[in-house]
């Protein structure tokens, strides 16, 4: 065979063996970038290094940061690719790093220094008054999580359902968990406890308004009768005495006595500082002459609610007209069986201390729970 034509046959031969050393060589590689090991590619070995660290478990979360947060960081700032394996052997998990010597190495100690860095997880548990809890959950949750975030406590309310006394009591304590660094757990503690403050004010207050309301109609009760017991009116709530689960109570204050069997009573809840508020807000408005001509009754209906004055204090009440008294000579002076709604007690005053009542006091509902005594005789 001559010179020409053995060239002519090698030189393909030695093409393709060529080409499929290449295409070998680039499979290779391919197969092991796709599975991510920490192998490095061939033709690479003098410029890739793989280097293998031992992360304990609960270093993980914090190495690899908030959905990959840290991780990513490492990576992008080193130029190297990290990979932690799926199982783990001895409380640790193996974490792989493949880049240039110099940048594994630097990769490395952000790692190491992560680790060591990490703060030691607590276990705290705190117990604050039952009457709190709901201050601290906040409305679906919302408060209870922003502490979580802005301390980075996981915090944990503990259900107990046994209480011997009132739900509300101070004396009654629930216990809530806390997981994070002592840090952590210090900064949580300090939220929680303005929480506690906080219920404890609006308690305070409640407890105030409640008692404010008993004091304005001592040394008057034993005045209503059998009128003063009506049915609600029907575009307004009427607040109702709800039986308590066993072991339970109900705080309230006996706001008006009819007798012995027969009387009505307060809860204490929100709403005496909200009926508070209320009685200030409409004595206020009526106490104005300007005010009360504007709301000035045409014609008075029994059962309508009106704006009644209440002789003995001078504040301005919503009422319902039990009976209506007309005085031909001077209608001013007609006289008005007035049942105030929050509170039971009935009075028979002057027309001219009855006004319209403006609708946006309707808002609140009528506070005053009529409660009889069944099965109680007299000796």
């Amino acid at each position: 065979m001559d010179a020409s034509r053995l060239k002519t046959l090698i030189l393909p031969l030695g093409g393709a063996l060529l080409l499929s050393g290449a295409a070998g060589a680039m499979y290779y590689y391919l197969t092991r970038r796709d599975g991510e090991e920490s192998e490095v590619a061939p033709g690479k070995s003098s410029v890739w290094t793989s280097v293998k660290v031992e992360v304990p478990v609960q270093a993980v979360g914090v190495v690899i940061g908030r959905q990959g947060s840290n991780i990513r960081l490492i990576q992008d700032s080193t130029n190297t690719r990290i990979k932690f394996s799926d199982g783990e052997e001895n409380g640790k998990r193996m974490c792989a790093i493949l880049g240039l010597p110099e940048n594994v190495r630097l990769a490395r100690q952000l790692i190491m220094k992560a680790v060591d860095e990490q703060p030691v997880v607590e276990v705290s548990e705190v117990k604050v008054p039952n009457m709190a809890i709901s201050r601290i959950i906040g409305r679906n949750g919302d408060t209870v999580r922003s502490i979580s975030h802005s301390t980075g406590v996981k915090v944990t309310v503990v259900k107990e359902e046994d209480f011997t006394t009132s739900p509300s009591s101070s004396e009654d304590m629930r216990r809530i968990i806390l997981k994070g660094s002592k840090e952590q757990i210090e900064a949580a503690k300090i939220q929680l406890l303005e929480k506690v403050a906080e219920a404890e004010e609006y308690r305070q207050k409640i407890s105030e308004s409640a008692n404010k309301m008993s004091l304005r109609f001592r040394g008057r009760q034993g005045t209503q009768d059998s009128e003063s017991s009506l049915g609600s009116n029907g575009s307004v709530h009427q607040e109702v005495l709800s039986s308590p689960s066993s072991d339970k109570f109900i705080e309230a204050y006996v706001s008006a006595v009819n007798s012995a069997t027969h009387f009505w009573l307060q809860v204490v809840s929100p709403r005496a500082i909200d009926l508070d508020k209320l009685v200030t807000e409409m004595t206020e408005y009526y106490s104005n002459e300007e005010n009360r001509e504007l709301h000035e009754l045409e014609k008075v209906t029994v059962d309508s609610i009106v704006a009644a004055k209440f002789p003995h204090d001078d504040s301005w009440y919503r009422g319902r007209v039990c009976s209506f008294s007309h005085n031909e000579e001077d209608p001013q002076q007609s006289q008005v069986t007035v049942y105030y709604v929050d509170f039971g007690d009935t009075e028979t005053i002057q027309m001219n201390t009855v006004c319209e009542l403006r609708t946006d006091f309707l808002k609140l509902g009528f506070q005053a729970i009529e409660c009889f005594l069944a099965n109680i005789n007299p000796e």
